[in-house]
């Protein structure tokens, strides 16, 4: 994975609606009377924080979110169908780690689109790099990952083994907030320039026909 830069971050394109995407498996809740679980609401803090950390290091025209997260679509909207056409136009795929992550279906078929992105540019035109940038939201002790996910670097340069054994939910719940920001600040400069090093072109949402779970039996 490519590192954070030391200095200035210049402006991605922001013609493309998503910066990012993020990819991550919700906390069960049910019930009438259930509420979202707190690790779901310090997510959405943390996506916010991305987002606004990202628009000071680029030129995004701010019209819609630099980051996609999937939460309560409107009524009406074909939730799928919206999931997807982010995944044809974002420039990095952000998966979040925690020990639900790798067994949910559709976190593995995102993971699949993006994938597909990837190599579909390899056929076409240069690519510099992957778009693949992991979160870890709990210490890497608490995760079992699947191959897919152990070829891909999730260490943040400079953050060290606090956020390797707590990950970023942990450094927030164990009351480390300098160390939580300063790791979120470190994710939106990797994120920047990455998505500007690999330029990942959009695709056709026809690329994923058939999408399949890359986490099932490996």
């Amino acid at each position: 994975m490519v590192q954070a830069a030391s200095q200035t971050i210049q402006s991605s394109d922001s013609s493309d609606p998503y910066v990012f995407f993020m990819s991550y498996a919700r906390t069960p809740y049910k019930g009438p009377r259930a509420k979202k679980d707190e690790s779901d609401l310090a997510l959405e803090e943390f996506y916010t924080l991305l987002c606004s950390n990202i628009m000071q290091l680029t030129d995004h025209d701010g019209e819609e979110s630099p980051g996609f997260l999937d939460q309560r679509m409107d009524t009406g909207v074909h939730w799928e169908n919206r999931i997807k056409r982010a995944l044809a136009t974002c420039r990095v795929f952000v998966p979040i780690y925690n020990t639900r992550y790798f067994t949910r279906e559709w976190c593995g078929r995102e993971w699949d689109a993006f994938a597909r992105r990837q190599e579909e540019q390899l056929r076409t035109r240069a690519f510099t790099g992957n778009a693949i940038i992991p979160v870890l939201w709990v210490g890497e002790q608490h995760l079992t990952m699947p191959p897919v996910a152990k070829e891909v670097h999730y260490a943040i340069p400079g953050l060290g083994k606090p956020y390797l054994q707590a990950g970023l939910y942990g450094l927030k719940q164990a009351g480390r907030r300098v160390m939580y920001r300063r790791s979120v600040w470190s994710l939106a400069e990797m994120i920047v320039k990455v998505a500007q090093q690999t330029s990942l072109a959009p695709c056709d949402v026809e690329l994923f026909k058939d999408l399949r779970n890359v986490f099932e039996g490996e």
